[in-house]
């Protein structure tokens, strides 16, 4: 099993360890000050001072878990954990405060260093989600540049990378010299093609791949780069698949993103204050459990999890409507920031930052249920054939599963798991999801192996 591992895969006596861990909590309030100051950033210099204010949160995490793997190492071999190691004062002074240990630093423990692993994994990837909220407002909130920046492997840490010291110098160089903000890609989770994006005072969007050297073997790996990206954005279009994808087509549509994530607010603060909170919003059902004001005096997060199953399934099925012999879908943001490239961050959802973190840092879980027959129905009224092809027990699904089928006049088309995870967890208006579904269906090829784009997503985030 490796370092960042799903909360699922963990026993209930490792997720209460993980959430419960004092770094784990004190980066709820790092990202909820981040976040903050990100909704406030309005300048090139706010920005340039908000990118700043996160590297240096993710460099500390980062520089923790390699610490951390370090000691992991020397224990499985026999040795003192030697915690935590060698660091010049420069480097200690940055990371400042000290990385906070749930055990005890002699410790020689391989479980409990690898659980101290596991915490800072998911420091590092939360504090992703903000970048990756970052370049979606640098981006314009434009979901297939995102989707087609993002074709690479996700890069390993920056600590200790050759060539972080030029991309440093060449983001702050823009900023002296020509006051643009520059987004340093290695903050995301999203941005994996070429070193930075430059905002340009015309507004223009200018990508970089920075030089660690001037050698002819730098330079032709620059011109790589800068050509693959090239042809990525050239597929952004819709004329043809992304390079390397097959069916991935990206393509938007003219309908206008409008979703009902607004209509949350009340609920989610409800939940932060009593721990639960559930309400039907349009055609769907919405809970919300938090773990902390839902724990109390109690540190067992199974415990206060399937008290809050009961009272959702009760609250939820029988009262709200959604009955057990319907196609019922299900989605969840347990566990989902920064995991999926094509799925808007929740650090740019229209939520206050102390809602925005919790879901982050999974201290707020919010659920979505929908009937699919329900979708199906409202399919046949715009006089488009919809069959639901899920079976009636269970209301999982992946974003391979197959959920609907949608025809008309001879075209048809599949409606797959991401596209319904995205209809659920971004609270997509339905109609405008089926209005988006009809100018698929007219396209020459219809296909919508990916998750669909819309016109304007900007204004329905932020």
């Amino acid at each position: 099993m490796g370092w960042d591992v799903q909360l699922g895969e963990l026993e209930a006596s490792e997720i209460d360890a993980v959430l419960l861990h004092p770094e784990h909590t004190t980066n709820l309030q790092a990202v909820t000050w981040l976040l903050e100051r990100f909704d406030a950033a309005n300048t090139a210099e706010d920005l340039y001072d908000f990118q700043a204010q996160l590297f240096r949160a993710s460099y500390r995490a980062q520089l923790a878990a390699d610490r951390i793997g370090r000691t992991v190492h020397r224990v499985n071999a026999g040795k003192t954990p030697d915690w935590p190691g060698p660091m010049d004062a420069e480097t200690a002074t940055f990371v400042d405060p000290p990385w906070h240990l749930r055990c005890a630093p002699e410790s020689t423990a391989p479980e409990e260093w690898v659980l101290e692993r596991r915490v800072a994994e998911r420091v590092i990837r939360q504090l992703r989600a903000v970048g990756d909220a970052l370049a979606w407002r640098v981006h314009r909130y434009d979901r297939r540049v995102i989707i087609a920046l993002s074709r690479n492997d996700l890069p390993g840490p920056f600590v200790g990378k050759a060539g972080l010291d030029a991309e440093l110098g060449k983001i702050t160089e823009i900023r002296e010299q020509q006051g643009n903000f520059a987004l340093l890609h290695d903050l995301t989770s999203v941005m994996r093609v070429l070193d930075a994006t430059e905002i340009e005072r015309t507004g223009r969007r200018m990508l970089h791949e920075i030089k660690s050297s001037d050698s002819s073997s730098a330079r032709a790996k620059a011109r790589k780069q800068t050509k693959h990206a090239e042809r990525l954005l050239a597929a952004i279009d819709g004329s043809a698949a992304l390079p390397g994808e097959e069916v991935m087509i990206l393509w938007r549509a003219r309908a206008q993103l409008r979703t009902h994530v607004r209509d949350l607010v009340p609920m989610l603060e409800r939940a932060a204050a009593e721990g639960f909170a559930a309400i039907q919003v349009a055609d769907r059902v919405v809970s919300a459990f938090h773990l902390l004001p839902a724990a109390g005096g109690s540190v067992s997060v199974q415990e206060v999890w399937n008290a809050y199953v009961r009272r959702r399934d009760d609250l939820l099925l029988q009262r709200l409507g959604i009955e057990q012999g319907c196609h019922r879908l299900r989605a969840t943001s347990i566990d989902s920031a920064a995991r999926d490239p094509a799925t808007a961050p929740w650090g740019i959802y229209p939520l206050p930052a102390h809602l925005r973190a919790a879901l982050i840092c999974d201290y707020l879980i919010l659920e979505s249920f929908l009937a699919a027959d329900q979708v199906a129905a409202r399919f046949h009224r715009r006089r488009l054939n919809a069959q639901v092809l899920l079976p009636v027990t269970g209301n999982g699904f992946d974003e391979h599963t197959q959920v609907l089928q949608v025809t008309d006049n001879g075209h048809g088309v599949v409606v797959h798991g991401n596209a319904m995870y995205q209809l659920l967890m971004e609270f997509v208006r339905t109609d405008r999801f089926i209005d988006a579904i009809g100018e698929v269906l007219k396209l020459p090829d219809p296909s919508i192996r990916s998750l669909l784009t819309y016109s304007n997503e900007r204004a329905a985030w932020r």
